[in-house]
């Protein structure tokens, strides 16, 4: 007899989207917005389970046989994170899905996510979802979940869910996401405890014997920009920044750093510096407490006002700030609408260092109008700022992007397959650009890596700011050799 409304599952797509570096490098972080689901769920009346397969390195075989133990009335596939969506989720997605219909069929599959919001069409006729959520998932679950606990399955009427059956009447509108943050749920923390997750190596570098526990909050949804390379804004069709009350977000801090024994802390927002006076305000509050927290966060130069600012975040506690530098060359960032100044590049960078802030330093090379030589001056602009940790991508046009349906538009060929869209997956496929091949970046950007982190002077910095330990976790990276297999 069914007892569980609703079984959440965070699929396992380690290997595809990690390759080799998922076993003990790599961040096992916490499917917060899995946790979100759940969480709102419970607030409603309804049970919630949440299965993360990816943490428990758990095949679409295994994640059945938890399904059948709980018997839901409904199972709901999550391929997100809070803010942002993950292409190489949508192939174990699918995997995962195929396996419980054919095994339980009379329990709707449900997914959502950036891909099913964009392509529901597609996920429906291929992926082996019954229904689709298009948008935020919070509304329509509860919707769901109400007329399956009534017995009805004329499921048409709710906004934002899509069946086979409405995509034949092209009926299939988008989900109105919360936009009263006071009503936004919190994370069940329960379901996902900080001590099965680890943070980034990086993350960790003067204390790389205490990964875990971790967690991640977030203070705002959505981002206040709109770069046509992201797919933060699919699921709301567009920017729709909404900020936390603070009240909130503290209160989740406290329970994490109290119950759970919390200092690695991850801040999910995607530009966690975009309001100033909440910054300080956020600051304040952690200074107050006398926590000593580990944090890192996602950050824009030009939202950097002040030094003051940047010294703040470190006395409470944000101690790394990722940057999208994205690249050096100025008719490549035109391209892209970047407009950050090289001055303010250099003023933001100098700051950030001297507030004793660690910096992650983002570089995607194959840009639109990227050639050898605008991607050689994006490598030394990293070896320029020595980073303490430098991301290096591939330019990808992920599904529902604007760039994505520009690039359709224009008869672009783009991978069908969603483990291509992975950046350390052996099939991965970037875009081309007009002077490189797809092929000659990622041998570009692998070869980069390999530079970069076996160069001397960034040895010695290593070396001398961390200690010998982080030395040896970095060799051990490079000594996994080809990390895409």
């Amino acid at each position: 007899m069914t007892s569980l409304n609703l079984a959440v599952i965070f699929p396992n797509n380690n290997k595809r989207a990690l390759g080799i570096l998922a076993q003990e490098v790599a961040a096992v972080t916490p499917p917060v917005q899995a946790a979100l689901i759940a969480a709102h769920a419970r607030i409603h009346g309804f049970s919630a389970a949440l299965l993360d397969a990816a943490q428990a390195n758990m095949l679409p075989n295994e994640a059945v046989k938890w399904v059948e133990h709980k018997n839901p009335q409904c199972v709901l596939i999550c391929t997100d994170f809070i803010n942002s969506g993950d292409v190489t989720k949508m192939a174990a997605a699918s995997e995962t899905a195929k396996a419980i219909k054919e095994i339980l069929p009379q329990i709707p599959v449900v997914m959502e996510g950036v891909v099913p919001t964009a392509y529901p069409e597609r996920v429906l006729r291929e992926e082996g979802a019954d229904l689709v959520i298009r948008g935020e998932p919070f509304k329509p679950i509860i919707e769901l979940l109400t007329l399956l606990k009534a017995g009805r399955r004329d499921l048409t009427s709710i906004q934002g869910l899509c069946s086979a059956s409405s995509m034949g009447k092209g009926e299939c509108s988008l989900a109105a996401p919360i936009m009263d943050m006071t009503h936004f749920p919190e994370a069940a923390h329960d379901l996902i405890p900080p001590s099965l997750y680890r943070a980034h190596h990086w993350h960790c570098f003067d204390c790389l014997d205490r990964r875990t526990p971790y967690a991640a909050v977030f203070t705002t949804v959505g981002c206040p920009y709109n770069c046509s390379f992201c797919s933060v804004g699919v699921v709301t069709d567009g920017p729709c920044f909404r900020i936390r009350p603070l009240e909130q977000v503290m209160n989740e801090i406290d329970f994490l750093v109290k119950q759970h024994g919390v200092r690695n802390l991850r801040i999910l927002d995607n530009v966690f510096t975009a309001r100033a006076d909440y910054v300080e305000r956020f600051c304040d509050e952690i200074i107050r407490r006398g926590y000593d927290l580990n944090m890192w966060a996602y950050a824009r130069i030009e939202s950097i006002r002040s030094p003051e600012l940047l010294s703040k975040m470190k006395k409470a506690g944000v101690r790394w700030l990722a940057y999208g530098i994205e690249a050096a060359n100025e008719r490549v960032k035109k391209a892209i609408s970047k407009t950050t100044s090289d001055s303010a590049t250099d003023r933001v960078i100098e700051w950030t260092k001297c507030a004793g802030i660690w910096i992650v330093g983002n570089i995607i090379f194959g840009l639109p109008e990227d050639d050898l030589q605008s991607m050689q001056e994006s490598y030394e602009l990293a070896v320029k700022y020595q980073f303490e940790w430098a991301n290096f991508y591939c330019a990808v046009a992920y599904p529902g992007t604007p760039l994505h349906r520009e690039l359709v538009s224009r008869g672009v060929e783009l991978p069908r397959d969603w483990a291509a869209y992975g950046q350390y997956n052996p099939n991965f496929r970037p875009l081309s650009t007009q002077y490189v091949s797809s092929e000659e970046i990622v041998k570009f950007r692998d070869d980069a890596f390999v530079k970069y982190y076996t160069n001397p002077d960034y040895i010695r910095m290593i070396a001398g700011t961390f200690g010998q330990p982080a030395v040896e976790f970095i060799k051990k990276i490079l000594a996994c050799g080809n990390l895409r297999k």
